[in-house]
Order: C-alpha cells, then sequence, then structure tokens
C-alpha cells in the first residue's frame, strides 16, 4: 500500500514534457486545455498526468499540484494564469 501523505520529488525523474504539464496542471488547466496549449493530444496529456502521479506517488492531481508548488519544483502560480 502506498504512504499518499509522502510525495516524493525527484525532478531528475520528470521529462520535459511532464514538467511542461505539471505547470499547467498546477495553474488549473484542464486536460483539455494543456492539449491545446501544447499541442498534443487529450489523451496524451493524460498519460503524462498518470505518469506523474505515478512517479510522484500523489493521489489526485490536486495533490500533486500543491505538493509541486510546496517543494518548490513550480513557481506560485500567477492571478492572471489561472484557469477561470
Amino acid at each position: 500500500m502506498v504512504d499518499y501523505k509522502t510525495v516524493s520529488w525527484d525532478s531528475a525523474s520528470l521529462t520535459a514534457r511532464e514538467r511542461e504539464v505539471l505547470e499547467r496542471v498546477v495553474e488549473g488547466l484542464s486536460a483539455k486545455e494543456i492539449a491545446i496549449e501544447l499541442g498534443i493530444a487529450h489523451r496524451t496529456v493524460e498519460c503524462h498526468i498518470e505518469h506523474l502521479r505515478s512517479k510522484t506517488n500523489s493521489r489526485n492531481r490536486a495533490q500533486m499540484a500543491a505538493e509541486a508548488v510546496r517543494s518548490g519544483l513550480v513557481p506560485m502560480v500567477r492571478a492572471d494564469r489561472v484557469a477561470a
């Protein structure tokens, strides 16, 4: 059983694309919005998100985003970039 209270952030294990997706997840974008912004398929974004969750032992996108900001891996989101 995975201990979801402990999120592991080994930034070296993230690909450049996973970092791009993670930044946009922190901004609050949906997988579809991320796909449009990055010019890739919606399903590809979902795969990247699942890989990120697996690599970080995150339970969900919210935990993954919060821990990414807390750990300093992704900077705090500017108010004008948050999805409405």
